[in-house]
């Protein structure tokens, strides 16, 4: 696949990523190598401590390679003056999540978009909260919403932003079945935008076009879904 002249929005091969602990170095990816192109929607699956969300922060910048190659957007994120760019292009909803408690859900929306230059009407936030069933919550904080609540909050807001690449960590973790099969069902929705999603849950599989299985931080599969 083709990005502009980019053959691949994330661009990683043989990538190591180490942290150091009190009992020594962790190895948390190991020789890994993994391509996105424009609309692949890849589920990265794997036990917990597989290197599922480190693989997400190597993407944003957040942990830097020691060895091997990293391009997201033709740019390395282990550089510092690249990462406004990437990120500006990113959408990121982690586990452990970043609304601001002492503003109200809206404000935190209003904060992020404005913060990104983006103008939006309250009829667009209103239809994509409605979607996710979070449209009663908008003005309360986020200490008043329970965990499922909350990661939909982080939803809308990352989607209101209309980023090109979608980065999701364990996004229907604390979800009900119904409100699962929300998120699922406006996933899909968004034809065209790329997705790496992180998770343990197999009926996001559906969303997915492309399946990578981490385990002690190394591929050892990737198949087609």
């Amino acid at each position: 696949m083709v990005y502009g002249d980019i053959e691949s929005i994330v661009d990683i091969h043989d990538v190591f990523v180490s942290y150091e602990t009190a009992s020594g170095k962790v190895m948390a990816l190991r020789g890994v190598d993994l391509k996105i192109g424009v609309g692949d929607r890849v589920i990265v699956s794997g036990p917990s401590g597989s290197g599922k969300t480190t693989l997400l922060k190597l993407i944003l910048g957040e942990v830097k390679p020691v060895a091997g190659r990293v391009k997201v957007f033709g740019l390395d994120p282990s550089m510092e003056e690249n990462l406004s760019r990437i990120r500006s292009q990113i959408g990121y909803c982690s586990q452990e999540g970043y609304l601001i408690n002492k503003l109200t859900v809206m404000e935190n929306i209003d904060l992020y978009l404005n913060g990104r230059g983006i103008d939006l009407s309250s009829d667009e936030i209103m239809h994509l909260a409605n979607t996710l069933n979070i449209d009663n919550v908008l003005d309360k904080l986020p200490t008043q919403l329970s965990g499922g609540e909350l990661k939909r909050a982080e939803l809308l807001m990352i989607l209101l932003d209309k980023p090109k690449l979608l980065l999701l960590d364990e996004p229907t973790a604390m979800l009900d079945t119904e409100n699962v099969e929300r998120v699922i069902s406006l996933l899909k929705e968004f034809d065209g935008l790329s997705m790496a999603i992180a998770t343990h849950d197999r009926r996001l599989y559906s969303v997915g076009n492309r399946l990578v299985e981490l385990v002690g931080g190394e591929v050892v599969r990737i198949e087609n879904i």
